[in-house]
């Protein structure tokens, strides 16, 4: 997988977090629920892309297995 994308991946997580926290800030009346779960929806996607990228760079020990 490609990493350089990495930043552009945590950028987007970041704005859909906060656009998660303004919707939430609403009144209970006022939120759009349809919205809110496009949005988790993306988030969790977009946390578990960078969570895997991640996992597969990490540097590790020849002998042991453990992270450098």
């Amino acid at each position: 997988m490609i990493t350089s994308f990495i930043p552009v991946f945590q950028e987007r997580l970041d704005k859909l977090k906060n656009t998660l926290k303004n919707e939430l800030e609403r009144a209970k009346s006022e939120r759009r629920k349809d919205v809110m779960k496009t949005l988790v929806k993306d988030a969790k996607k977009l946390q578990k892309t960078i969570k895997e990228v991640k996992k597969e760079n990490i540097v590790k020990c020849p002998h042991c297995g453990g992270e450098l």
